[in-house]
């Protein structure tokens, strides 16, 4: 109804063609337009969300928001949160054996909500996160991670990523059951892959550009320890219901608001916002598009 807050799903899919109904992959429909992605001059409208109004399409997966979560909170689900349930489905996670330790290779905002969901709602008991920015892992271990910090040069990080498995390994002896990459560097692909244990799971979210050839990865490796690799991009719309689901129910046991700026800019201060953004001194920085 006029007057509800909600959010919707970045995708408007036709929910007809093979991709939306029998690979349940409507985000990779035959007819997709994605909200923000697409010029103005195409016939879709006002798709754009830096701006007072946008034109939600009919078919368009919506999310009535609850009354008790604020709206600087819920913001991020579309898409940060979202994606993270997608690339941790658990029922696309290992089916045999453990599934009580997990490796997070990236602490932005999506590597931070993995750990929470992790934590939360797969249940781990052991979850690490490895990143070169100690304020993010601070961040990172508020949400329940075991952080690991990198330092130093290139030459020295095989001594470093030995060291990392050393300290994993005495928690995990046998490897972990889930490691996901969040951080979109290829170069975290070995380490990834001698941290698995037999029969692992590794997601792939965080390198959606073209400098991520697996290189260092072999055939062998993977058949050897008979791995499961499964690939990410975006998220359905159950995987959105789910995560305002997920928000929801731990507003107040998880600190929410750590992840994003104290403050709020309004549209006509989207300039500062960018440059807060820059900064790196949040991992979202929020903008209020309401109309003074």
């Amino acid at each position: 109804r006029e007057g509800d807050r909600i959010t919707f799903s970045v995708a408007d899919s036709c929910g007809v063609c093979p991709e939306c109904t029998l690979h349940k992959l409507p985000q990779k429909c035959v007819s997709l337009m994605k909200y923000g992605h697409t010029s103005v001059h195409d016939g879709v409208g006002l798709n754009g969300t830096y701006a007072t109004h946008v034109l939600v399409r009919r078919g368009t997966h919506v999310v009535q928001l609850p009354p008790s979560l604020s709206s600087r909170i819920a913001a991020p689900a579309n898409c940060a949160l979202a994606t993270v349930v997608n690339s941790l489905d658990m029922a696309r996670l290992p089916r045999f054996g453990s599934n009580n330790s997990a490796v997070v290779q990236g602490a932005g905002l999506l590597g931070i909500y993995a750990v929470a969901w992790l934590k939360k709602r797969v249940g781990m008991d052991h979850v690490f996160c490895v990143d070169r920015n100690p304020e993010r892992l601070l961040t990172a271990e508020r949400f329940g991670a075991i952080p690991l910090l990198v330092e130093g040069t290139e030459e020295e990080e095989e001594l470093q990523a030995a060291e990392r498995a050393k300290q994993i390994r005495s928690w995990c002896p046998r490897g972990v059951d889930v490691v996901v990459e969040m951080s979109g560097v290829r170069s975290v692909l070995s380490e990834g892959v001698s941290l698995l244990r037999h029969g692992g799971h590794y997601a792939f979210c965080g390198m959606v550009h073209p400098d991520s050839q697996l290189s260092t990865l072999t055939g062998e490796t993977i058949i050897r320890k008979c791995l499961t690799i499964r690939g990410v991009h975006n998220y359905t719309p159950w995987n959105l219901t789910e995560g305002v689901q997920f928000l929801n129910e731990y507003r107040d046991g998880l600190p929410w608001e750590s992840v994003i700026s104290p403050s709020s800019y309004t549209l006509d201060r989207i300039d500062d916002a960018f440059t807060e953004a820059f900064s790196g001194n949040h991992c979202r920085v929020v903008v209020d598009c309401r109309v003074p």
